[in-house]
């Protein structure tokens, strides 16, 4: 194996706290990651070859790890094979949270981006426009490609819960699965989808900016930068909170999304081998039991 290769990859799901998984990586003295955090190489990018992705972990001090985090992977059907025909001993991390819960957060991601306007803004009208919110969370239907490709003990899943309750301990577990020293000043990250730009080509021209002067090496003058009284203003004057745009999920889609994904939670639990802490999935199987 060529010293760039990736030895890990992150596949998702979308929302799912694979911002999280990519900070944490970040830190660890030990781990490569790609300046972007979604390479796209296993689903959009594939014919673009090996010394390409590679590339993408390329660097002068030595690792132990190396890798990225796409959440595209999760549900492109040929994304398994082609990491296993890469590399048959790549670590493959999976991040899910109940998919009642990661469908609403998809919607109000593609709010806060400006994908999503008018009418749209409504969380059951965009339901009904939009399947991949729901087909997104069939984590069994999606990850069985996985178990079916890759060994059991390759593939490590880890709940957005479990993350919100102990980040710290679940962060070991990565470095873990990695074999990889604990992380000895470890950052509480956390991801932040309670704003949206109300000009979203002001958001998008200032998010641009600053990733650009990030990857040449100007990270700390862009946050000294935000710190400039007319950039902080502008910054405050275009950002919205989202609650204020989007109005709760109804109690009725509520119980039609617990319902639609309760089969595919029970499918999920036999495949992985534990529980998840979803307890609205939980309570709804002590109900059809009793």
């Amino acid at each position: 194996m060529n010293d760039t290769r990736a030895t890990f990859v992150g596949i998702g799901a979308q929302k799912c706290a694979s911002t999280w998984l990519y900070g944490v990586l970040q830190q660890s003295p030990d781990v490569q990651v790609s300046e972007d955090k979604e390479v796209d190489f296993f689903s959009y990018y594939f014919d673009r070859g090996y010394e390409w992705y590679d590339r993408h972990f390329a660097c002068d001090s030595p690792s132990i790890a190396r890798g990225e985090i796409s959440p595209s992977y999760f549900i492109h059907p040929d994304a398994p094979a082609r990491a296993y025909a890469y590399n048959p001993k790549i670590t493959v991390f999976v991040t899910l949270r109940d998919p009642v819960a990661r469908c609403f957060s998809n919607h109000l991601h593609e709010v806060r981006k400006g994908h999503v306007s008018g009418k749209n803004t409504v969380f059951e009208t965009a339901l009904d426009n939009n399947p991949l919110y729901r087909d997104q969370g069939r984590y069994a239907h999606h990850l069985k490609r996985w178990y079916d490709v890759f060994p059991a003990d390759q593939i490590h899943v880890l709940f957005q819960e479990d993350i919100h309750i102990d980040r710290a301990a679940m962060a070991r577990q990565v470095t873990d699965a990695l074999g990889l020293r604990p992380l000895d000043d470890f950052l509480d990250l956390r991801a932040n989808e309670s704003v949206r730009y109300k000009n979203a080509t002001v958001g998008e021209t200032l998010w641009k900016f600053g990733n650009f002067a990030r990857k040449n090496g100007m990270g700390r003058i862009v946050e000294t930068a935000k710190g400039v009284p007319p950039i902080k203003q502008l910054r405050a004057s275009n950002r919205q909170s989202i609650r204020d745009v989007v109005a709760p999920m109804t109690a009725d889609t509520e119980r039609y999304l617990t319902d639609y994904y309760a089969r595919d939670v029970e499918k999920l639990e036999r495949l992985i081998g534990r529980q998840t802490p979803w307890r609205r999935f939980a309570a709804l199987a002590d109900v059809t039991t009793a």
